[in-house]
């Protein structure tokens, strides 16, 4: 079976959705799926049956002439190709299935992940307006949807020390919908009473790590933080239990199915206070490694193979290979 994937994020990675892509397109190709990738003027990445294609010009990431000029330029290179499905990712690709509807019967399918767009009517017109064979999404907000959770790759264990200072880390770009601006007004109030606690972050805008350097960050980090306006399904929190780190998480998007009293910390979006609080009982919980603990439990069940397959078996079903 032949897969074309649109997408105008492959490499640099700029979020957890390219690990996305990576984890599961790698694994259908294993299974014998013919995968084309079809991306800006980027560096990628091959694997078996998977190879990529960049349309110029070379522009960076967020120069929005590549991006609008990509939805037209895949176009025209998709109209020679004859796979038996179109998937494009959120969300300017999705306007390059719309065209290719147009033109062509095949399946079109949309990849919806990483809600919290500064362009809202882009999301609304996105997923609301346009008509697909099928949605694949990871946020249980998104209705007429075939939610599939991300997996997560359990990390080597490694004998690193905690840093003496109680520590918080923050991974994610520097966009105002991930809440980095209302996570440092909340320390600004924790230092008031706990003046040697630290935060580090880490991410796009910020300052930018290996995936190798992050899971030592993590290691060394007593509880991840992750104050986001509006998500879908982060992959670094998957990525923290996977850490046995604890996490402090906004109730948005699919985070409420997954962080609870036993793991971690729920707050309201955009409450500087509510999460000051959250971190203040991080500080002071004796018993803070056990939320850990229970974090990593439920994440060992939710694996990069079991998220392909579940990506596998839809879209076999689309087409009528059950």
């Amino acid at each position: 079976m032949k897969l074309v994937f649109i997408t105008d994020a492959w490499q640099p990675l700029t979020g957890g959705g390219q690990k996305l892509y990576k984890e599961v397109l790698s694994r259908l190709a294993k299974r014998g799926w013919e995968i084309t990738v079809i991306t800006r003027v980027l560096p990628g990445f091959c694997v078996d049956n998977l190879s990529v294609i960049r349309i110029g010009p070379k522009l960076s990431f967020f120069n929005p002439l590549g991006r609008l000029l990509f939805i037209f330029s895949s176009f025209f290179y998709c109209l020679k190709l004859r796979p038996d499905v179109f998937i494009a990712t959120t969300w300017l690709p999705a306007l390059t299935l719309q065209l290719i509807k147009l033109v062509k019967k095949t399946p079109v399918v949309l990849l919806a992940i990483g809600f919290g767009s500064k362009y809202k009517w882009v999301e609304d017109l996105v997923t609301k307006r346009f008509k697909y064979n099928l949605v694949i999404t990871d946020d249980k907000t998104l209705t007429n949807a075939v939610f599939i959770p991300n997996g997560v790759a359990l990390p080597r264990q490694q004998k690193i020390n905690k840093h003496k200072n109680f520590t918080f880390i923050f991974f994610g770009r520097n966009e105002p919908r991930k809440g980095a601006d209302i996570l440092k007004k909340a320390l600004r109030q924790v230092l008031q009473n706990h003046p040697r606690v630290r935060l580090r972050m880490f991410g796009p805008g910020f300052k930018l790590i290996s995936q190798n350097q992050l899971d030592k960050e993590m290691e060394q980090a007593h509880c991840l933080v992750l104050p986001s306006l509006r998500e879908g399904h982060p992959l670094i929190l998957f990525e923290a239990w996977a850490h046995k780190l604890p996490v402090i998480a906004t109730s948005v998007g699919s985070v409420p199915q997954f962080v609870n009293v036993s793991n971690g910390y729920l707050v309201p979006a955009g409450d500087s206070v509510a999460l000051a609080a959250a971190m203040i009982k991080a500080i002071i919980d004796k018993n803070l490694s056990k939320k850990g603990e229970a974090g990593f439990n439920l994440v060992k069940n939710y694996t990069w193979d079991k998220t392909a397959s579940a990506y596998s078996n839809n879209l076999k079903h689309l087409l009528g290979f059950d």
